[in-house]
């Protein structure tokens, strides 16, 4: 019997989508936050196995590249099941690969522990949670994905603070398997993801539409065809998407210098372990109230969202380019607050641009394939500047690498 039609809507803006908005706030607040609180395990790592900077820079660089290259798989999957099965599918493989980091007695154990099954884990909750709010919100897409990734600013602030006293409790192992338990949570969050059918989606089951037990001759379709289909790899040859995309290389690889190596190079400074990771915390506060009031302000301002987003990123790497010039803690504090600021404007409207080159009824592929070129970077920038900084012997040159690179990724733009 073949099934039955599903019935297209439009985005309905509101209703079950907010407790969509949620669970996907709780996924980057408990889950996707781990990964830029990440610093406080590297300067433990670094410490517990001898390793040069570049070395141990990898372990991040790979977690959080392999949360972002395996997107356009996570969004193949949320196309071929759902949403909400990849989320689940995803809570369980990140808190897997937590737990075998437990038994890790070398560093590459943990680049594959940690960086490829953990990262695979994160990339499965990462783009389809955001893509939730791309089919359930259109006129209000910009503020209710403002909420959602305001759960990145909570995480941040909670999360390295927890991570440190969990470390100094309990160990880096015990700290690990914590932060397993935590990951698990996401299963719940994914819960909560009821798929929605909209207008513009194609049917897929081509009987449904067919009247009685009629027959339809068999078409053969070409391998191609079915790989574009599920991926959508047709986005590539789009230059506004593609274009955008280059650009969130540079704005990424500046921004990953930055998560990874400043509890470090505040720990250069002289600045005490607790309180070099609590500046985390202090970009993370300032993120709280940024994202979503910028999100609101864009789905009402009269500037277009492509220019507040390069305004965003201009403010970002002037933050970044003034940490060398930051030779106390104070001076950090006010370079995150600032940086936090800019970013609250940046990040919510990722997605939304995405969607806007990409179309709601793409958007999971959109966001793979734009997270692709997200991860690209974040696996070469903090090994790049952890290089820099074995061969100069401090971070200056890192940061001022990050905000050339992010500077750069305003220009494309023009």
């Amino acid at each position: 019997m073949p099934k039955a039609v599903r019935l297209g809507v439009k985005q309905p803006d509101g209703g079950w989508g907010w407790v969509v908005v949620a669970g996907a706030f709780f996924v980057h607040a408990g889950m996707l936050a781990t990964t830029l609180s990440f610093g406080v395990f590297y300067a433990e790592f670094r410490e517990v196995f001898q390793e040069s900077a570049g070395i141990t820079s990898f372990i991040s660089s790979i977690l959080v590249g392999t949360m972002l290259m395996c997107s356009p798989f996570a969004g193949a999957l949320s196309n071929l099941t759902s949403c909400r099965t990849a989320i689940i599918a995803g809570g369980v493989i990140s808190a897997a690969g937590l737990v075998v980091s437990y038994f890790a007695q070398t560093m590459i154990h943990l680049f594959f522990s940690v960086g490829i099954l953990t990262g695979l884990g994160l990339s499965l909750m990462y783009a389809p949670s955001l893509a939730m709010i791309g089919r359930y919100f259109d006129r209000r897409h910009a503020t209710a994905n403002g909420i959602t990734v305001c759960g990145t600013g909570v995480g941040q602030f909670a999360l390295p603070p927890l991570f440190q006293f969990l470390i100094d409790e309990f160990g880096w192992r015990g700290a690990l398997l914590i932060v397993a338990g935590l990951m698990l949570n996401g299963c719940v969050c994914g819960a909560l993801m009821r798929p929605i059918h909209l207008a513009e989606d194609r049917t897929v089951d081509r009987k449904a539409q067919s009247s009685g037990d009629q027959e339809l001759p068999i078409v053969h379709v070409p391998f191609h065809r079915k790989v574009n289909e599920t991926f959508h790899v047709s986005l590539l040859m789009h230059r506004p998407f593609l274009v955008f995309s280059v650009s969130m290389f540079g704005m990424v690889f500046g921004n990953s210098i930055l998560i990874v190596h400043l509890v470090a190079h505040a720990q250069n400074l002289g600045v005490e372990k607790t309180s070099a990771a609590f500046l985390l915390s202090i970009k993370g506060v300032s993120e709280i109230f940024s994202r979503p009031l910028n999100g609101w302000l864009s789905d009402r301002g009269k500037i277009s969202k492509v220019y507040y987003y390069m305004i965003g990123v201009t403010g970002m790497a002037i933050a970044t380019l003034a940490i060398p010039f930051a030779s106390n803690y104070t001076g950090l504090v006010v370079c995150m607050v600032l940086y936090g600021l800019f970013s609250g404007i940046v990040f919510p409207l990722v997605a939304v641009l995405v969607c806007r080159y990409s179309g709601a009824s793409r958007i999971s592929s959109g966001l793979g394939w734009a997270f692709v070129f997200q991860g690209a970077a974040f696996l070469l920038g903090p090994p790049v500047s952890g290089w820099l900084y074995d061969a100069t012997g401090n971070y200056d040159m890192s940061f001022f690498a990050a905000a050339i690179f992010t500077f750069v990724s305003v220009l494309v733009l023009l």
